[in-house]
């Protein structure tokens, strides 16, 4: 439903966007507007900017942009009711009466099945039924408090135990399906989790999106099995466990693979774990961590090569999203669960206490199969992969010491490699550039907003301009129409053209915020690039004239295009036309 514009104006003046923003990211100053790493991809430098003037965001890097709707709607993974509530709340604003457009009903009534099925499984786990799955978590370790803590419980062996069970309680098969507990084949649907030790999935706020079941059957074709992505669960952007490991005192974050490793930890008293839902660490996730506050992440994977390899991944990952990490190193046990069983809570803290920095553990494996000190070829390869990854430290006082400790490894000078160091990072910034000024100027071929703009680049240009001096000059709507005889060539921008001029014919505002209730959040970044990054022709008439031009003729020209198909008199009619033009 389209919401009162002067209730939109409000909720805009009473949640200022930087300070929402400052809650999720760290905004620096820079002269009237502020900037950051982006939030919604992985960056080096930032691209990421705020304009307090106009209340809006736009990254030059991925296109995100909107305001501050747009930004919760994408930070919190919210629809656009539910984020107008959620700043509405922080406002203490009163919601106006509304029609549900059935996504927030629909959100809530996963959350209902999510939350009744978490208690279903976590009754049967101290039924008869669930015995072996007691027996399990019991043998584990787990005491009776951090089972009822984390909701643990036991998915029967059983192909219809939950699927009644969820009827009985009134709920549909189909919402069912839509929850990922129920898995269809050949027409016929069966419970998807069957004699599995069950782990509840929860979200920040506390709601349980999703389940994960580790197999009690040797056969079992997965040990572990997650849920399917839902409308209210994306695995790459969930942790396990966070719900609880944000409120930790504690000023870092320990990340490693799996439920047990998590749980264990907690109940040793290490509860800033979380976990990836047993797969690498990836770039949304991180984004999440550098989100939450905490000064660093220490990585505790396991000793394996897979867990080495994706304790490398999520170095480099976390450093883009701009948090420090350490690398724990076990012995004697090859995960955090079977550390703490053999060795105790005490000796986990001291592992902690001397985990290695995420750049010493990057640098020594560079070293790895080369011989540094008899072979001049070996110290060239690892100089030339050291100076690509010394760059990318984007602190420059660490930079600066792990040059000067690299220089010193490879028994050259550290000017030598400082030089190396800084050539690289020029090309890395000028190729950076280069990638955002074309994406801008010129958007890619397969743009999947306005798919046209690269078979009519100049109109597509001249459409953003006449958008942008609306936008700022709405008083101009009638002389646009007057003289914009062949209308827009390609149809998302038409759509955000007449978009603005309805709102301006009708008498309503055009704050940002209005926008959401007509584009999506991909569609919302490319608005916001195209007001702000044509601010420079918005009051500029004779500019207008010209876009004006560019478009007419376009129409022209089309026309001219489908001559051919033209009858008699409407070709004479037409050349007559251009004769008097000419004129």
């Amino acid at each position: 439903m389209a919401l009162p514009d002067g209730f939109l104006r409000e909720l805009r003046d009473n949640n200022d966007i930087v300070s929402v923003m400052q809650s999720y990211v760290e905004l620096k100053r820079a002269g009237s507007t502020y900037s950051c790493r982006c939030p919604f991809h992985s960056e080096r430098t930032p691209s990421f900017h705020v304009y307090p003037d106009t209340q809006s965001y736009y990254c030059f890097g991925c296109g995100a942009g909107g305001d501050v709707v747009t930004f919760i709607k994408s930070i919190e993974n919210l629809d656009y009711m539910e984020a107008v509530r959620f700043l509405a709340q922080r406002a203490g604003m009163a919601m106006p009466e509304d029609k549900d457009d059935g996504s927030a009903r629909f959100r809530q009534r996963l959350y209902e099945i999510n939350r009744t099925a978490g208690r279903y499984f976590h009754e049967m786990l101290f039924s008869p039924e669930g015995k072996e799955g007691y027996e399990y978590i019991t043998r584990r370790g787990l005491s009776q408090h951090t089972i009822k803590r984390f909701g643990i419980g036991y998915a029967p062996d059983d192909y219809h135990k939950l699927h009644y069970y969820m009827k009985s309680k009134g709920f549909t098969e189909d919402e069912l399906l839509s929850a990922a507990l129920l898995a269809r084949n050949n027409n016929r649907v069966y419970d998807k989790f069957r004699h599995r030790v069950m782990f509840p999935i929860f979200d920040t706020r506390g709601n349980v999106i999703a389940f994960g079941g580790r197999a009690l059957s040797a056969d079992a074709p997965a040990k572990y099995l997650n849920s399917d992505e839902t409308f209210v669960f994306q695995k790459r952007e969930t942790l396990f466990a966070l719900n609880y490991a944000k409120n930790s005192k504690a000023d870092y974050f320990i990340l490693c693979e799996g439920y047990m490793d998590v749980i264990a930890m907690h109940q040793a008293g290490f509860d800033s774990a979380v976990a990836t839902l047993g797969t690498a660490i990836t770039p949304t996730q991180a984004r999440l961590i550098g989100r939450m506050g905490k000064s660093e992440v220490i990585l505790s994977y396991d000793s394996d090569g897979p867990g080495q390899k994706a304790a490398s991944r999520g170095i480099n990952l976390l450093t883009e999203a701009g948090v420090k990490a350490r690398v724990l190193k076990m012995t004697g046990a090859k995960d955090p669960d079977e550390f703490i069983q053999k060795f105790g809570a005490e000796a986990f803290a001291h592992l902690i206490e001397n985990s290695g920095g995420a750049i010493d553990y990057e640098l020594s494996k560079l070293q790895n199969g080369l011989d540094l000190v008899n072979k001049t070829e070996d110290r060239s390869a690892y100089l030339k992969k050291a100076v690509v990854f010394l760059a990318q430290i984007s602190n420059p006082l660490d930079r600066d010491v792990y040059i000067s400790r690299t220089a010193e490894t490879a028994g050259i000078p550290a000017d030598t490699v400082r030089f190396a160091v800084n050539g690289e990072i020029s090309r890395q910034k000028k190729r950076d550039k280069r990638d955002q000024y074309r994406n801008l100027v010129s958007p890619r071929n397969n743009d999947k907003i306005n798919p046209q703009s690269a078979k009519l680049p100049r109109e597509e240009k001249a459409e953003r301009g006449i958008i942008c001096f609306l936008y700022h000059n709405p008083d101009k709507l009638e002389h646009i129409r007057k003289n914009l005889t062949g209308g827009f060539a390609t149809d998302f921008n038409r759509r955000v053209f007449e978009f603005i001029s309805g709102r301006i014919s009708n008498g309503f505002g055009l704050e940002m915020t209005a926008f959401n209730e007509e584009f999506d959040g991909a569609e919302m970044g490319r608005i916001t690039g195209i007001l702000n990054d044509f601010a420079a022709f918005s009051h500029d008439i004779q500019a207008l004239a010209d876009y004006i031009k560019i478009l007419n003729d376009y129409s022209e020209s089309s026309k001219n295009m489908s001559a051919g198909s033209m009858s008699a008199e409407e070709l004479l009619a037409f050349v007559q036309k251009q004769k008097e033009k000419n004129k």
